[in-house]
């Protein structure tokens, strides 16, 4: 015969303790306790009861009543277009493509990227309506003016329509891609070559004659930032070089006092 205590028996009814509706209470067993219906939440060690609780029946589960809480979880996404990479950077379009960050180094922190990817005609198109504007001029004082040979009449047309042409030219040669990092400024043209600069190697700042915009100049390398991502750029440089002390040993010539962390600029 097996030596092992008898499991106790015990009657488990979904639905927990059964009231009473008419305020009887339950048959009393021998030794004067209730003998009522329980939901029993039992735990056995070695074919042994430890713990027996009544509880009462659960409730039906459902969306909760009342007024709504707010919810207390932030979003992920901000509410303004772009994807702000590191603190104080400025907002980038995205996630970078994999274009570009095939072009960082390991171990290499982004902080910023943008690419100008298009023409902005709106300063094209104002230039042309100016142009036009004294081409019209011209016509109502000298109506005769459209009445001269051709070889004569191009060069003065030429001449009024070539900042037009120069502004077109600036635009199609500007298109690239940056990327500003913790340590340096990456640029990818449009057929695909990568010139990097280290902040602490640019050497000299300078306006760009053919972009119109910014160029940087370090040793053997030069960047060229186009006006449209030049704001951007800076902003995110400068986030990267708030605790570079002024005074440097060798700072960078820049009459345009464009690069952060140079003497004299913020």
């Amino acid at each position: 015969m097996s030596n092992k205590p008898e499991r106790p028996k015990l009657t488990v009814v979904p639905g927990g303790r059964s009231d009473d509706k008419s305020g009887k209470q339950g048959k009393q067993g021998k030794q004067g306790k209730p003998r009522g219906l329980v939901d029993v939440d039992a735990s056995f060690v070695g074919e042994q009861v430890i713990h027996a609780e009544a509880r009462p029946a659960p409730k039906a589960l459902g969306p909760a009543r009342g007024p709504a809480l707010p919810d207390a979880v932030p979003k992920d996404m901000p509410e303004e277009p772009g994807r702000r990479l590191a603190p104080g950077a400025p907002l980038s379009p995205g996630t970078v493509p994999l274009e570009l960050a095939l072009h960082l180094r390991s171990g290499e922190a982004l902080v910023w990227w943008d690419a100008k990817a298009s023409h902005d005609l709106r300063p094209i198109l104002i230039a042309l309506g100016g142009c036009l504007l004294v081409l019209l001029a011209v016509t109502l004082i000298s109506p005769s003016f459209w009445s001269q040979p051709w070889s004569d009449l191009w060069p003065p047309v030429a001449a009024l329509l070539s900042p037009v042409a120069l502004m077109l030219l600036r635009e199609h040669l500007g298109q690239r891609s940056l990327m500003v990092t913790d340590t340096s400024i990456v640029e990818v043209s449009r057929t695909g070559q990568v010139s990097r600069l280290v902040f602490s190697a640019v050497r000299r700042v300078q306006r760009d004659l053919l972009t119109g915009g910014v160029l940087l100049q370090g040793k053997d390398t030069k960047i060229r930032v186009p006006p449209a991502l030049s704001e951007n750029a800076r902003a995110a440089i400068a986030s990267q070089r708030r605790s570079v002390l002024r005074g440097d040993a060798n700072p960078p010539d820049d009459p345009l006092g464009w690069m952060p962390g140079a003497r004299n600029n913020n």
